[in-house]
């Protein structure tokens, strides 16, 4: 460690950067900044690990700290020899550089807070290296998490066959220098040659966003990149999955704010699948702390491991260590215990559900003894919710026959999005029988009462399926789901958006459909 802490704070590490950035960096980047913080290039160097390559532009201030986060976040944790094509991964750190200011003129403001990185991992035979590879990595560091849309530009970036390329780097950036700041709506973005075009919605949370209509034409293609579209897609995800009925599990869990670790194989896998897992609860945006890609050397305290406040989260993990610390920590602060979704390579198709036993030859949730010791195994259970026998059968049908028409990502997506809306639905009705009037001619919401609501609830009904072997079975479930909910963090998040947009609507300020994803 202290060998990358001297690495990176001597300046001659930056030596390969262009001649003229000096003079680049006195023209006015507000156009990029608004955008990004800064490109990085990271090598793997054997003697010393990951090293800082090329900032750029190279004036950004980045803290010792953040430049080593970005530096050990950006390559997978295990060498995998088999690795041809490039990986292409997130991560988010916090931001620690006090001297790296975010500001943006108009909305989407982005995160003072919060650094979003975009990776593009390449490994090449070299055998005049120690290892017999050159691994390198291409990062694009952003206040904003627009991950489809810094993937798109990464991948224009890459596309030449040269990852860290000087001279792209320079084009690139000032293409985004020419780029008006983001703002909601549809912008037509000129870069490297090409133009890209981005749909930004009012708010992350929007459902459905980068899907076209349920019923589209043939000649329907997306023209433009949604910019909080997930970066994964459950066509590819689903083949990894233990079994189909666990969509439910895990969705239950996310809407209800609980945590989750995602443990794969590569760090694009685990990214991918998170991003993709929190989509499913949408337009209910996910309270907790949401990682997904964090190696052994991030800072835990976020999730409240290692000293921090303990918060819910959904992380993506490769390290098989790490999964034992996070569980144990969480165990001994007497959080309630994540669960664990291991998406693994298995052979067979996907079952419908789990095995009874899980050490039955045919079970998918056997990567439980794990180096150093195995972690107790615990089957899931979806605690209220019922799975739609339909939905499963479908997609167990689509994921057998391979899905050559690229179906099941978009009916599981809008399966799940239909699902929230009907969970949220009586929750709508009921905040309408307390909207209120101000002198002023403004309307609002009273103080929201779990009690009434739940009374409310069970006059009217809800149209969600639950579990039960009767109705006062279903009924009990039904009131417990809701009030946990009405107690969470996503609750809270989902009622502010709630009231932002309305305000924002009244006030003339969404005129931008278009935006929202259909």
């Amino acid at each position: 460690m202290e060998k990358l802490k001297t690495k990176i704070l001597n300046p001659k590490r930056r030596s390969r950067q262009p001649e003229d950035a000096r003079h680049d960096s006195a023209v006015s980047r507000s156009g990029f900044h608004d955008w990004a913080v800064a490109f990085v290039v990271c090598n793997f160097n054997v003697d010393v690990g990951p090293e800082i390559e090329i900032i750029y532009p190279p004036d950004v201030s980045f803290s010792p700290a953040d430049l080593s986060a970005i530096c050990f976040n950006s390559f997978p944790e295990q060498q995998n020899t088999e690795t041809v094509g490039d990986l292409t991964f997130n991560f988010a750190i916090a931001n620690t550089s006090p001297d790296v200011s975010i500001s943006s003129p108009r909305a989407p403001y982005g995160s003072a807070d919060t650094f979003y990185a975009t990776c593009v991992f390449r490994q090449e035979f070299d055998h005049t290296m120690k290892r017999s590879f050159n691994q390198r990595t291409l990062v694009l560091v952003s206040a904003h998490n627009f991950l489809s849309f810094h993937t798109s530009v990464l991948h224009y970036m890459t596309e030449s066959g040269v990852i860290s390329d000087p001279t792209t780097l320079e084009a690139a950036y000032s293409s985004m220098v020419t780029w008006p700041s983001p703002t909601i709506g549809r912008q037509e973005l000129p870069f490297l040659g090409s133009v890209i075009s981005l749909d930004i919605a009012p708010h992350f949370a929007f459902p459905l966003q980068g899907l076209p209509g349920p019923t589209p034409l043939i000649s329907d293609k997306l023209s433009s990149i949604y910019a909080y579209e997930p970066s994964g897609s459950w066509d590819i995800l689903m083949h990894f999955m233990p079994c189909i009925t666990d969509l439910y599990v895990i969705y239950e869990k996310l809407i209800l704010c609980e945590s989750v670790i995602v443990v794969a194989k590569s760090p694009q896998l685990a990214s991918e699948a998170v991003s993709s897992l929190v989509d499913l609860v949408r337009p209910v945006p996910y309270a907790g702390i949401i990682k997904p890609y964090m190696t052994m050397q991030a800072n835990f305290q976020c999730i409240g491991i290692d000293g921090g406040t303990p918060r819910p989260f959904i992380i993506g993990i490769t390290n098989p260590f790490l999964l034992k610390r996070i569980v144990a920590a969480t165990e001994k602060s007497q959080q309630l215990r994540p669960h664990i979704l291991y998406l693994q390579n298995f052979d067979g198709p996907v079952p419908v559900k789990r095995h009874h036993s899980i050490h039955h030859k045919s079970s998918r949730n056997a990567l439980l003894d794990l180096p150093g010791g195995g972690i107790e195994a615990r089957m899931p259970s979806k605690r209220f919710l019922k799975s739609d026998h339909a939905i499963v059968s479908h997609i167990e049908t689509l994921v057998k026959s391979g899905d050559q028409t690229h179906e099941l990502g978009p009916m599981i997506r809008r399966h799940f999005a239909e699902l929230t809306a009907q969970f949220i639905a009586p929750i709508n009705r009921y905040l309408t029988t307390t909207n209120v009037i101000s002198p002023g001619g403004n309307q609002r919401y009273a103080s929201f009462s779990v009690h009434e609501f739940i009374r409310n609830l069970g006059k009217h009904g809800t149209s969600i399926k639950l579990r039960g072997q009767g109705p006062i079975q279903r009924h009990r479930a039904r009131d417990a789901f809701y009030g946990a909910f009405c107690s969470s963090m996503n609750f809270h998040s989902w009622l502010e958006m709630k009231i932002a947009l309305e305000t924002e609507a009244s006030a003339g300020l969404l005129g931008v459909g278009s935006a929202a994803g259909s």
